[in-house]
């Protein structure tokens, strides 16, 4: 009963995170799309030198998903097709040294596309 009532609570704290992470990226994500400010760059995945001019939000929002992904594993479920997943993997995009990677624009659209019901 304990076990049940824990993965409950679980289950819950992971609804609301995934669902303010989906608010908060379907909020900043026109702009980042229009304007190219680099949200999928931060202090965690890039050198310093490149981070420094992340967008004011990147590093919130970077922990936001982190923290949904920490709330997945204890469940057994996996961070791909999920909300956290996919702006997790635009940050490695955004941070490699591919020079074929796309731009903090292409990212956004294609998040957005991702995030969109």
């Amino acid at each position: 009963m304990k076990n049940e009532t824990r993965t409950k609570q679980a289950r819950l704290a992971l609804v609301r995170e995934e669902a303010a992470l989906r608010a908060r990226l379907l909020a900043l994500l026109p702009s980042v799309a229009r304007d190219g400010a680099p949200l999928f760059v931060n202090s965690a995945n890039s050198p310093e030198a490149v981070a420094s001019y992340c967008h004011p939000e990147a590093d919130a929002v970077f922990a936001a998903a982190k923290r949904c992904v920490e709330l997945r594993e204890p469940l057994s479920l996996g961070s791909e097709g999920d909300v956290a997943g996919y702006f997790l993997a635009a940050c490695r995009e955004a941070a490699s040294d591919d020079p074929h990677r796309r731009g903090p624009r292409k990212l956004a659209e294609w998040l957005l596309g991702k995030l969109a019901p």
